[in-house]
């Protein structure tokens, strides 16, 4: 579990591998990349990223990434993609939850200036 302090506020990260997925450089840009959300909304309490191989099959593993977006006081954001790759999974995830994210902002602003 990796801690992100946004001014007093605590943003937790987890990052979970199974089915011997294990990728520290991986880890590292996940860390990396999801510090970014806190751009979007100061109410992000919990980033669950979990990494899984979908297919053990030799020469035809594909793998799964699963995004837990937790906010303060709002359901949920939950996403799931699975590519050949690891990475391209977590950054096809990662755009959808930006992507929701970015309209929850628009339409609260839009709400708030009406």
């Amino acid at each position: 579990m990796s801690p992100i302090f946004r001014g007093d506020l605590l943003m937790m990260v987890t990052t979970t591998f199974r089915h011997k997925t294990q990728d520290c450089q991986l880890k590292s840009y996940v860390n990396k990349i999801v510090e970014n959300l806190s751009f979007y909304t100061d109410l992000i309490n919990c980033i669950q990223v979990t990494f899984e191989a979908d297919s053990c099959r030799k020469g035809n593993a594909k793998y799964g990434c699963h995004i837990s977006l937790h906010l303060l006081g709002k359901k949920n954001i939950d996403i799931k993609v699975i590519c050949r790759d690891a990475k391209d999974a977590f950054d096809q995830a990662f755009n959808q939850l930006s992507n929701k994210l970015k309209n929850s902002v628009r339409h609260k602003k839009g709400i708030e200036n009406s």
